[in-house]
């Protein structure tokens, strides 16, 4: 099977000089976890995740409307062609430990986006493609590093002196359709 049967378009995109709260309404919206940054010309030039905007929101102490979708994203594009078996995609997705892999023509264009929901839903119908979104999913989940790092969020005047909030007892609790949608929306 070919990646185009598969993946998921039209794909929204951004540019490198929006904010992080475009992109974050951007993911939101559409119920995805990457969007693409793309040049004037049309093509990827790197991309950003829920989780990047996240991790930019601590590290940096700043409003998502503050930061700059540059600030954050990952020039390290990991991408597949419209025409590459599905296979060799996935073992991409495995090899570089991404869910999500832009679908980009010979130009370097962006035609749509292969993720491994995309594998697992198809996987319902075809055996074969299910044992493969599995198999990409537990090489995917194998972590990079023993202990992960730890990184203590920027003090503020508000968090100076006081204990660490836990999230424990909020944690679970929400989930993405009874969330509260973003301003705007």
């Amino acid at each position: 099977m070919k990646v185009r049967e598969l993946m998921s378009a039209p794909v929204h995109t951004c540019q490198p000089q929006s904010t992080l709260a475009d992109a974050a309404r951007l993911l939101w919206e559409h119920d995805c976890g990457l969007v693409p940054v793309v040049g004037r010309d049309g093509r990827v030039g790197a991309t950003v995740t829920d989780r990047d905007i996240c991790m930019a929101a601590l590290l940096r102490g700043r409003r998502l409307d503050e930061l700059r979708v540059a600030e954050t994203m990952s020039k390290q594009v990991v991408t597949c062609s419209p025409d590459e078996d599905v296979q060799a995609a996935a073992e991409r997705m495995v090899a570089q430990q991404v869910h999500r892999l832009p679908v980009v023509d010979a130009d370097g264009k962006l035609q749509g986006i292969l993720s491994l929901n995309d594998l697992a839903l198809a996987g319902e119908a075809d055996a074969r493609l299910g044992r493969e979104a599995l198999r990409a999913l537990v090489g995917i989940s194998r972590h990079r590093s023993k202990v992960p790092a730890v990184v203590a969020p920027p003090a503020t005047a508000k968090t100076e002196g006081k204990a660490p909030a836990t999230a424990s007892a909020t944690a679970g609790t929400a989930s993405r359709g009874t969330a509260t949608p973003p301003p705007g929306r």
